[in-house]
């Protein structure tokens, strides 16, 4: 117990908190508790410089035991609806358990919509009920809350998607508990008002480069990112990418399968279908190696980093490499920092600027419309911009030795273990295992 009790007070000497920027851009401090969880202070006035920042987050995690914070959420032994015994809480548990049995990814989401925004509004009468004045003072709630900015317009239209779902299927479920009346009440009911698009990051041939050949990189980071952009497989698709769905043989990579990180189970990629994503020459000299280190016993071709840290990490890293392009790090009201899923769209716009036949780029994207392709295909027009490099070039030999990262690791040993810029966080302790 005495030795739990010192490495506990030995890491709340280290830690010296975490600081983030909000979407308004005002420094706000992050302190781990004692119990585990995260607390975010208020966010710092404006003009608060980060040295300031770091000196707050410092100081509140050296008094986190006295911070002003509640208490942990109680465990609920049962979910919010199965205690509604309402005509409508009924229904909505016959309703919310048929696609639970379906395998309904969305039914989580499904839920929270009902309870936060939906059923305020329908209230606690039977299905029957519901009229078409129900459904649109609902979407005259979700277009106020969009223009408050308490809710972003596409979290809106989510709602509105579950509410349309409800209303058809009280008309029209196959499940006879379900089914309850001849009409659907919001057919015709003119959904929330759709916002501007939010605009997709990619990362420039140059700058992947320099990230892969930067040698305080770990190699896992070097090669997720390489393989997450020259297959471009969403990221539940590449935790369960086996070395047996990778067919050097024939040139592809078979997705059959991706991973639900809600029910923490293996089910079918998004779409539902199979496909073959072709393997890229440069690509395939790090697949025959990682094959090779799994040996016979094959299994997953290559450990992910933490789910909780991929975008975070993802943008870490490039800074350390030296790709500060401020679109990639910095939010704007018609854009957002670089996300994991990024590199997907990176693969996909690098095809597009090489000039794959269009509905190939679709097929092997696993996009079911194409009109999610065309918005890949438009971000093309970046490419003319200088220094852009060329799609897909070849990868550095030293990801293919894991020999390679042992200097790195030295010298990040060297120059202290800290974030790319100079914070020290869960998320880079964790990358250092890989190492």
């Amino acid at each position: 117990m005495s030795q739990r009790k010192t490495k506990s007070a030995t890491h709340a000497a280290r830690s010296k908190g975490t600081i983030v920027k909000t979407k308004t851009g005002l420094w706000q401090a992050i302190v781990t508790l004692p119990d585990g969880r995260r607390h975010r202070l208020p966010p710092l006035q404006k003009g608060t410089t980060e040295k300031k920042a770091r000196e707050q987050a410092a100081w509140a995690t050296e008094r986190r035991d006295d911070l002003d914070v509640p208490d942990a959420p109680k465990p609920v032994a049962v979910e919010p609806y199965d205690a509604d015994t309402s005509a409508a809480g009924v229904w909505f548990k016959a309703w919310i358990a048929d696609r639970i049995a379906r395998g309904i990814a969305t039914t989580r989401d499904n839920a929270a919509h009902w309870r936060m925004y939906i059923q305020p509004i329908l209230g606690n009468g039977s299905p029957k009920t519901w009229k078409r004045e129900h459904f649109r003072k609902i979407v005259a709630a979700l277009d106020a809350k969009v223009q408050g900015g308490e809710l972003s317009w596409k979290s809106a239209l989510n709602v509105w998607a579950t509410a349309t779902k409800l209303a058809n299927d009280s008309a029209e479920s196959k499940q006879d508990k379900i089914r309850c009346r001849q009409d659907d009440p919001a057919h015709g009911v003119q959904g929330p008002d759709k916002g501007d698009d939010i605009g997709k990051q990619f990362l420039y041939p140059a700058e992947f480069l320099n990230l892969i050949t930067h040698p305080e990189v770990p190699l896992l980071w070097k090669r997720v990112v390489a393989i997450g952009v020259y297959t471009y497989l969403r990221d539940a698709e590449l935790r369960v990418l086996e070395c047996g769905d990778v067919d050097l043989e024939h040139g592809v990579i078979r997705v059959t399968k991706a991973w639900d990180r809600r029910t923490k189970k293996i089910v079918p990629p998004k779409g539902g279908k199979a496909r073959d994503v072709p393997i890229e020459p440069a690509l395939r000299p790090l697949l025959e190696v990682l094959k090779g280190e799994r040996g016979k016993a094959g299994g997953v071709l290559i450990a992910m980093p933490s789910e909780r840290d991929m975008a975070r990490g993802l943008r870490r890293w490039l800074k350390r490499a030296g790709v500060e392009r401020d679109e990639l790090h910095n939010a704007t009201p018609t854009t957002r920092p670089m996300r994991w899923h990024d590199l997907r769209g990176t693969g996909i716009t690098w095809r597009a600027f090489r000039d794959d036949p269009k509905f190939e780029i679709q097929g092997d994207a696993g996009h079911a419309q194409f009109s999610t392709t065309e918005e890949y295909l438009q971000l093309v027009t970046a490419t003319r911009r200088k220094g852009f490099g060329v799609p897909f070039p070849p990868l550095p030999a030293s990801l293919c030795d894991h020999r390679s990262d042992h200097h790195s690791a030295s010298n990040r040993t060297r120059s202290s273990i800290s974030g790319a810029d100079g914070t020290r966080t869960r998320g880079l302790r964790r990358d250092r295992p890989a190492l």
